[in-house]
C-alpha cells in the first residue's frame, strides 16, 4: 500500500536531479569539509539540497538557475522576504559605519526597548547569538534563581540545537535533569508536579510546536501549567523563539498568559543572527553588573551592530502591527482553503498550525501531540518533493511560513499545485486512511 511513495519520491528526485546538475557538484565540494555536506541538517534531504545564490521579495535562485516561490521563509526567520528595502537601507547604512566595534551602541536599548513593548510580560532583557542560546540562557536564569535541579519540558517541543525534545535519545542534548511530559495533557502535568513539585526549578513550553509539527496548545492546558506554577512557586518560561510572529504580542497574549521569562530569536533582528531572554526584573537583575554578586554574561557578537541596528528597524518600521494581523490571516485563509482540498477529497491529510505557520500530517482527525505516525513524514517528503519539481519551497517536514512578501499569485499557485498533487495521489492517500 506504501509502496507508491517510495516510487514517487524516486521519481520525482530523478527530475530534480535533472535540473540540479550545479547543486549536485556543490554539494560534494561541501561533503569534504562539513559532515553530511551541510552544517544545519534541517535543510538536508536525499539526495542533496539546492544550493541558493539569491533571495528577492518571495522568490529564491538556485546556483541552476532555477527559481522557487519561497513558502519557508527560512523556516520562520525572513518574515520580511528577502530584499525588504527598508532592512537593506539600515543594513548598509549601519555597514557603511563599520562593524564589530567592541562596545556599546544606542541600537541595543532601541530594539531592546522595540522588543519590550510588544511583550508586557518582559521589563528586562539580554541579548545571545541565537534562539537556542537564548532557551539556554532563559532555563539557566529561572534554575539559578530556583536553586532546583528538576525542568518539566514537553514531547514534540523543540527549544534549539540542543534542547530537542522532538526526538528520544539525542544524544547532544543539554544534560538537564528533564522530566518529559505528553503535551496539551493538563492531567499528566498535575500528576508530575504532585511527585516532584518541590524538585522542579523551572518549565518550559511552546505555545505552539515549531519542529514537532505546528500544534497549537489548548487553552485548557495552558491555564493548567500556569495555575500550577504560580502555585507551587516554579518559573515558567515561555519559548516564543518562533512563535512571536504569530501575534503583535505573542501567542502569550492570545492565551492570555504572563510567562515569568520568555526567550526570543528568529524575527527580532530583521534577519540577521540573534537570540534574546528576559522578563521579570526579578530574574533578571541577576546580570545586572551595578549589584554586587553579578552574574557574567558575555558574548562578541550578542549586541553586533547589524542585528540591533536592523532589527530595530523591522520591529519599528516593517512588522506594524497591521501588517502581522494582514499576514497571519493570510496564513490562516491559507491553511482553510489546504485543508478544504484534503477534505473534499477525502484523504487523510490536514495542516496544523497557527496565522502565518502551518505543517502537513497524514492524520485522521487533527493531531493535539506530536504525530509519531512514520507514514506522515513520508508523505510530507513526497509532498515536499512534488512542489520542489513545481518551483515551490516548503521544507521537507512539510512546514510552510509566510512572510509579508507572500503574494496572492503566489498562494493561488501553491492551491493549485496541491489540488494537482491530490488529484495524482487521491487513490493512494485514501487507501491510507
Amino acid at each position: 500500500m506504501t509502496a507508491f511513495i517510495e516510487r514517487e519520491i524516486n521519481r520525482l528526485s530523478d527530475n530534480y536531479q535533472f535540473r540540479t546538475p550545479l547543486s549536485r557538484k556543490q554539494f560534494e565540494i561541501a561533503r569534504k569539509s562539513l559532515p553530511g555536506g551541510n552544517t544545519r541538517n534541517n535543510l538536508y534531504f536525499a539526495p542533496y539540497p539546492p544550493y541558493f545564490e539569491r533571495g528577492e521579495g518571495s522568490k529564491l535562485t538556485d546556483i541552476d538557475g532555477n527559481n522557487y516561490i519561497d513558502f519557508l521563509s527560512d523556516f520562520t526567520v525572513a518574515i520580511c522576504g528577502h530584499s525588504n528595502p527598508t532592512l537593506i537601507e539600515e543594513a548598509q547604512k549601519t555597514l557603511s559605519q563599520g562593524m564589530s566595534y567592541g562596545g556599546c551602541t544606542a541600537a541595543e536599548s532601541r530594539l531592546a526597548e522595540a522588543i519590550k513593548d510588544r511583550f508586557n510580560s518582559i521589563e528586562q532583557l539580554r541579548f545571545a547569538n541565537s534562539g537556542t542560546e537564548a532557551n539556554l540562557y532563559a532555563l539557566l536564569t529561572a534554575l539559578a534563581y530556583s536553586k532546583k535541579n528538576k525542568v518539566i519540558v514537553f514531547e514534540g517541543n523543540y527549544h534549539g540545537g540542543m534542547l530537542n525534545f522532538c526526538h528520544p535519545n539525542i544524544p547532544i542534548n543539554a544534560p538537564f535533569d528533564t522530566i518529559i511530559l505528553p503535551y496539551n495533557d493538563p492531567a499528566a502535568f498535575e500528576t508530575a508536579l504532585l511527585e516532584h513539585g518541590d524538585q522542579v526549578g523551572a518549565v518550559m513550553i511552546e505555545l505552539m510546536m515549531n519542529s514537532g509539527g505546528c500544534i497549537p496548545a489548548d487553552q485548557e492546558f495552558v491555564d493548567t501549567v500556569r495555575k500550577q506554577t504560580l502555585a507551587h512557586d516554579i518559573p515558567l518560561i515561555v519559548d516564543e523563539v518562533m512563535t512571536a510572529r504569530l501575534n503583535y504580542h505573542g501567542l502569550q497574549e492570545k492565551y492570555q498568559i504572563t510567562p515569568d521569562l520568555t526567550s526570543l530569536g528568529k524575527i527580532i533582528g530583521g534577519g540577521f543572527t540573534i537570540g534574546a531572554f528576559g522578563g521579570k526584573e526579578k530574574y533578571m537583575r541577576l546580570y545586572d553588573t551595578q549589584k554586587s554578586g553579578f552574574t557574567a554574561h558575555g558574548g562578541s557578537f550578542n549586541n553586533n551592530v547589524l542585528s540591533m541596528n536592523v532589527g530595530a528597524a523591522s520591529l519599528s518600521n516593517v512588522l506594524t502591527k497591521d501588517v502581522m494581523v494582514m499576514l497571519n490571516e493570510q496564513g490562516d485563509n491559507l491553511r482553510e482553503q489546504l485543508n478544504k482540498i484534503f477534505y473534499d477529497a477525502e484523504v487523510p491529510l490536514v495542516f496544523t498550525g497557527g496565522g502565518s505557520v502551518m505543517n502537513l500530517h497524514l492524520a485522521k482527525a487533527t493531531p493535539i501531540s506530536k504525530n509519531t505516525n512514520p507514514l506522515s513524514a513520508e508523505i510530507c517528503k513526497l509532498y515536499h518533493r512534488f512542489l520542489l519539481n513545481e518551483g515551490i519551497w516548503i521544507a521537507p517536514r512539510g512546514l510552510i511560513a509566510l512572510s509579508i512578501e507572500t503574494t496572492d499569485k503566489g498562494i493561488h499557485i501553491l492551491i493549485e499545485k496541491t489540488n494537482d498533487f491530490i488529484s495524482q495521489y487521491r487513490a493512494d492517500l485514501k487507501g491510507l486512511a
